[in-house]
């Protein structure tokens, strides 16, 4: 049996530190989100939907339907925002159960940060449910 303990010498702020063989490790990245008004909410959403379409999901209908209300709010003359970032925090949540999320991570953090931006206050139920700090 080997060793496996992990000595840090300083600081370890912000890590991820694993022993063991064939592990998968996914980090919480932290976001800066931008201003929601330099955001196309339309086009990030389409982004949005294509990057997730490319899972593998247990539940496709269900990703699809929280997907098509979000898009239903957003082309209202005054989108609630509380109920879009509802929708799309049950998008995350099944995102993050598909089986090839670890994957696909980085590119989908990519895609719903403009959305989270555009989202404002309302961003961090979406944030939690995908796993990334705002």
């Amino acid at each position: 049996m080997t060793d496996r303990t992990i000595q840090v010498g300083g600081n370890a702020n912000g890590s991820v530190i694993v022993t063991g063989d064939c592990n998968e490790v996914y980090a919480a990245p932290k976001i800066t989100m931008p201003q929601p008004q330099a955001v196309d909410i339309q086009q990030a959403l389409r982004e949005l939907t294509s990057t997730l379409s490319e899972l593998s999901t247990q539940q496709p209908r269900k990703l699809s339907n929280a997907l098509e209300e979000a898009k239903e709010e957003i082309e209202q003359a005054q989108p609630d925002k509380a109920e879009v970032a509802e929708s799309l925090a049950r998008a995350a949540k099944i995102a993050k159960e598909a089986e090839s999320f670890a994957s696909h991570s980085e590119k989908l953090v990519e895609r719903f940060t403009p959305v989270l931006g555009w989202l404002g206050p309302h961003a961090t139920r979406v944030a939690e449910a995908l796993g990334v700090a705002i």
